[in-house]
C-alpha cells in the first residue's frame, strides 16, 4: 500500500494525492485500488487485477480496472513488462507499464519507463520517464527521480523530484509512504 501526494510549482498549480493498494491474492492474482486524482485534478477511483502472462527472467503482467474517473464509467487495461539487472555491480530493475484510462468519448495512454537500482540494504533510486496522453502527440512528458528508504521492515518513505519536459509542471516535489504487510 502507498499514498503518494506531489507538490507542484506553478502559476496553475494543481498538486495531487493518491492511494494506491495491491494485495497478491495468490501467484497468480493480484488485487488492488487506485483512489485519488490524477495530474488534471479529476477525482478516480478504480480497482483492479493484475495477472501474470510470463514468469521468466522477463517479467508480463496483463492489468484490468474498472471505476469511475471524473465521475463517469472508467475501465483501464494495461500490460507491464520489466526484468531484473545488475548494473555497475548494484542489483536493480527496469520496467514499462502502459495503461490506458477508457472514458465515455475518450481514451488516454500512459506509459512509464522506470530504472530503479539498490544502492545499498533498504534504499532505493529510482528513475522514471511519464507519457500521457495520445502516443503520436503527448499531452504529457514528465521526468521524475526519487530516493526510498526502508524506515523499518514493510515501511518505507519516498522522497523526489520531478520535472515537466512537455505540457507539465516545471518543477515538482514527490512524497510517499509505503508500507507492506
Amino acid at each position: 500500500m502507498s499514498w503518494s501526494v506531489k507538490i507542484q510549482d506553478d502559476a496553475n498549480s494543481k498538486g495531487y494525492s493518491t492511494l494506491y493498494a495491491e494485495y497478491g491474492m495468490n501467484p497468480d492474482l493480484t488485487v488492488g485500488l487506485d483512489l485519488g486524482s490524477d495530474d488534471g485534478g479529476k477525482a478516480k477511483a478504480l480497482a483492479f487485477v493484475v495477472m501474470p502472462l510470463s514468469r521468466g527472467p522477463l517479467h508480463i503482467t496483463v492489468e484490468l480496472g474498472a471505476g469511475t474517473s471524473d465521475d463517469s464509467p472508467a475501465f483501464r487495461p494495461g500490460i507491464s513488462v520489466g526484468r531484473g539487472i545488475t548494473l555497475a555491480g548494484l542489483g536493480g530493475w527496469w520496467s514499462i507499464d502502459t495503461r490506458a484510462a477508457i472514458l465515455e468519448g475518450s481514451t488516454d495512454l500512459s506509459i512509464d519507463a522506470t530504472l530503479g537500482l539498490r544502492p545499498w540494504d533498504g534504499t532505493m533510486l529510482i528513475a522514471q520517464l511519464q507519457q500521457g496522453g495520445a502516443l503520436t502527440e503527448p499531452d504529457t512528458l514528465r521526468l521524475t527521480g526519487s530516493v526510498v528508504w526502508e524506515t523499518q521492515p514493510g515501511h518505507h518513505i519516498e522522497v523526489g523530484l520531478t520535472s515537466g519536459l512537455k505540457n507539465g509542471e516545471d518543477f515538482g516535489i514527490q512524497l510517499g509512504i509505503w508500507r507492506s504487510f
